[in-house]
C-alpha cells in the first residue's frame, strides 16, 4: 500500500514514471532496490532509503532524488551556480521561480543536488548534515 502511494505522489508531484524493475520494501519508511535484490533473504536491510512519512506527503530522502530526480517533468527548479553553492552549505534560498508549495528538486547545470521544500519563494534546505561542504 505505501509503495504505491509513494509511486502515485512520485507521478503527481515530480511527473517521476519510474523504470521497470524499481521495488521498494518498507512501510512507514521505505527502502529501493532493483527486482532481483529483493527476492534475496537477507538479516540486513536492503537497497537505500527512499522515502518516509513527514506529517501527510512522503519525504523522498536525498539519495533517491539524487538517483531518479533527472526523471521529474514538474516541480524541479534550476539553480545559478551561487544558489546551488548556497544549497550544498545547507542555507535556505530565496528565489523568483515559481513552484507549488511542498517538496521541490533542485539541479544546476543538469546535476540533480537534491530536495528543498517551496513556500512563498522560499527554499528550506533539506540537505542532510552529513552532505554539507563548507568552502574555504
Amino acid at each position: 500500500m505505501q509503495e504505491q502511494r509513494f509511486r502515485d505522489y512520485l507521478l503527481e508531484r515530480f511527473g517521476i514514471t519510474l523504470p521497470e524493475g524499481v521495488e521498494f520494501e518498507g512501510e512507514k519508511s521505505l527502502r529501493v532496490m532493483n527486482a532481483e535484490l529483493k527476492e534475496f533473504k537477507t538479516t540486513t536491510p536492503k537497497g537505500f532509503p527512499a522515502s518516509r512519512m513527514k506529517g501527510v506527503f512522503p519525504k523522498p530522502s536525498t539519495n533517491f532524488i539524487q538517483l531518479f530526480g533527472h526523471l521529474a517533468t514538474k516541480n524541479t527548479i534550476e539553480l545559478n551556480r551561487e544558489d546551488a553553492l548556497n544549497y550544498l552549505q545547507r542555507k535556505d534560498l530565496k528565489t523568483n521561480q515559481d513552484a507549488e508549495t511542498g517538496y521541490i528538486i533542485l539541479t544546476h547545470k543538469n546535476a540533480t543536488l537534491g530536495i528543498g521544500f517551496y513556500r512563498n519563494k522560499e527554499i528550506e534546505n533539506m540537505l542532510p548534515k552529513g552532505r554539507k561542504i563548507t568552502l574555504k
